[in-house]
């Protein structure tokens, strides 16, 4: 059978978006990947008549399938959707775009972090701009854009608006190097919201800074889960030597499969060291979890080429996700 050309396949497409009594076909999904301008403007034509329930499944099956190939670029895609009336689909829409720091984008975010009328939406916009604080770390971006991206997230994480906005703000702050994001962290870490200080701690992990070390290891043992489990990911981040005893440990208490367990063998294979990596070893060969298998190959092949480079991290593998991704799921679909 001939290939279909694009334009046949775009109507495909535009067919099966009009079709809503059956999820999206999957072998049409890397169609959306690369769109021309040409395939935006009809795409867009029909995209305000699509179910929203078969929205909210492909934009989430796209950001699946652009975590495991990473030829596809749904980013044009994304973008064209970003107004949609419904705030679910504005939300997976940005999440869609994952690792997108296009300079073009850094206005866009900015207005929805500042203007949507949906919580949920200025939120995901607000994690977003991390990027460019980031990249203005880098000295990857313009001047201007660099200070303006940086005031408009300490205004939002300093601000009155609400607690999961500000707290996205506050954990994008954490890539910044400007010294008045230290006691904003700080604030956070201190207080008894245990989601405040769960957010502090992603900040830490992202600061490049070990002042935080303290901080980040007396919460290894913390009794709240996502405290912990921040702890641990910033550990790793921070490539906290003094907290492989505590993780080795912690590792010998998990004996299920967990994000926490998962968390704690990334983070050792960042730290590094022989018997963080024959613990690692061993676990393997004990383990018959697929997941936890792949994760630990994945740590031992991170600390190799961790060491053969000097402690530069090459691989470009994600850490486990926080749980709050799950949080983020429960808000999509409310």
């Amino acid at each position: 059978m001939s290939e279909l050309s694009p334009n046949q396949s775009l109507a495909q497409v535009i067919d099966a978006l009009q079709d809503s009594s059956q999820p999206f076909p999957s072998r049409l999904m890397r169609r959306l990947s690369d769109l021309s301008t040409k395939d935006i403007r009809e795409l867009g034509r029909i995209w305000p008549q699509v179910d929203v329930k078969l929205k909210q499944g492909l934009l989430k099956e796209l950001e699946e399938l652009a975590e495991r190939d990473t030829l596809v670029n749904f980013d044009d895609f994304a973008l064209s959707i970003l107004d949609d009336p419904e705030p679910s689909v504005r939300v997976l829409a940005i999440r869609l775009l994952g690792e997108c720091d296009a300079t073009r984008l850094l206005p866009v975010m900015t207005e929805l972090m500042m203007g949507d009328p949906e919580e949920t939406v200025r939120a995901a916009a607000a994690a977003h701009l991390g990027m460019f604080v980031l990249r203005g770390e880098l000295d990857d971006l313009q001047d201007s854009l660099r200070i303006a991206n940086f005031q408009n997230l300490y205004d939002v994480a300093n601000g009155s608006d609400m607690p999961s906005v500000r707290r996205r703000a506050l954990e994008s702050l954490g890539f910044s190097s400007q010294a008045k994001v230290r006691p904003l962290i700080q604030e956070a870490f201190d207080s008894d919201d245990i989601l405040w200080k769960a957010s502090a701690l992603f900040a830490m992990g992202r600061s490049a800074d070990e002042r935080w070390a303290p901080q980040v290891i007396s919460m290894l043992d913390s009794p709240d889960v996502e405290v912990q489990y921040e702890a641990v990911r910033a550990a790793g981040e921070l490539e906290l030597g003094d907290a492989a005893e505590k993780l080795l440990a912690l590792l010998e208490e998990e004996a299920e499969p967990s994000d926490l367990k998962m968390a704690i063998i990334w983070s050792l294979s960042q730290i590094g060291g022989e018997e963080a990596k024959a613990k690692l070893e061993a676990l393997m060969d004990e383990s018959q979890d697929g997941e936890e298998i792949e994760m630990i190959d994945k740590a031992l092949e991170n600390m190799e080429l961790s060491n053969a480079s000097g402690g530069l991290e090459l691989l470009d593998i994600q850490a486990p996700p926080s749980p709050d991704s799950a949080q983020d799921d429960a808000d999509i679909d409310h």
